[in-house]
């Protein structure tokens, strides 16, 4: 009987957790859902303009999360085509101050540091900024549910997200954002992005969600983004991923960039 009760107690405790999720606990986790310890991967990037001219980059992904457990460390190399290959990106979640970011362009054969602006920057010309890459951090936004509905056939919660002050606008270049967010796997399966004037910018949706490891982590294979005001779309689809490859800590350094080159 004693063994009973405590098995309600703890089921209790479960259903309050799960169901007493506030829009800032909802947003947390949609941040932590891909965070693998580590991951290595091959990418298609697919770039269209409005006229439908395409350009297709190959590309490979490491992550490995830091000793903290929280914070995510993430390369990624260009393969072909020629001139694009050979440039790298390592991008390090810092949490409670900036985070890092380096570049090496074989060109200038140079690793370059970037700076917290930068994040409002075009990733390598794709409809992502590097602060899409890297992520947003759930702090620097005042987050409200707008409403629960299902979005492709899944449950979903949609949340508004709202700069905290200036900075992060400035910084990030984004009015609000508004993200649905899977109910069971806390995926962010679509995020609508304002400009800092407030106009609708652009529309990120991803799909083909997949469970990658036994730690409940979940990892889209397909992502599209779509600019609203000039046409332009990137389409980044996952040739292969791997979670759990034991990778070392040395390919996390902006030393490493400029290996192999």
């Amino acid at each position: 009987m004693m063994r009973y009760r405590l098995l309600l107690a703890l089921s209790a405790l479960t259903w309050n957790t799960v169901y007493a999720e506030t829009p800032f606990q909802i947003m947390e986790l949609a941040d932590k859902s891909a965070k693998v310890v580590d991951s290595q991967g091959e990418m298609t990037m697919t770039l269209s303009n409005s006229e439908g001219e395409q350009r297709v980059r190959k590309l490979v992904s490491m992550t490995k999360l830091k000793s903290d457990g929280v914070d995510n460390m993430r390369v990624l190399r260009f393969l072909s085509p020629a001139d694009i290959k050979g440039t790298v990106t390592l991008l390090i979640e810092q949490s409670g101050q900036d985070d890092d970011m380096w570049i090496y362009l074989p060109a200038l054969k140079k690793t370059r540091r970037l700076v917290s602006d930068n994040k409002r920057d075009s990733f390598v010309g794709s409809d992502l900024t590097f602060g899409d890459i890297i992520g947003h951090k759930p702090g620097d936004w005042n987050h409200t549910l707008l409403r629960e509905e299902v979005l492709d056939a899944r449950p979903v919660y949609v949340i508004e997200s709202l700069p905290k002050d200036d900075s992060v606008k400035t910084h990030i270049g984004y009015n609000k954002r508004i993200t649905w967010v899977d109910k069971d796997n806390h995926t962010a399966l679509k995020t609508d992005y304002w400009d800092e004037n407030g106009n609708p910018l652009k529309t990120v949706q991803v799909s083909d969600v997949r469970s990658v490891d036994s730690m409940g982590h979940w990892q889209f294979m397909h992502l599209e983004a779509e600019n609203r005001q000039n046409g332009h779309k990137t389409v980044l689809h996952f040739d292969s991923y791997k979670a759990d490859q034991d990778l070392e800590a040395d390919a996390f350094k902006p030393s490493y960039l400029e290996k192999d080159e």
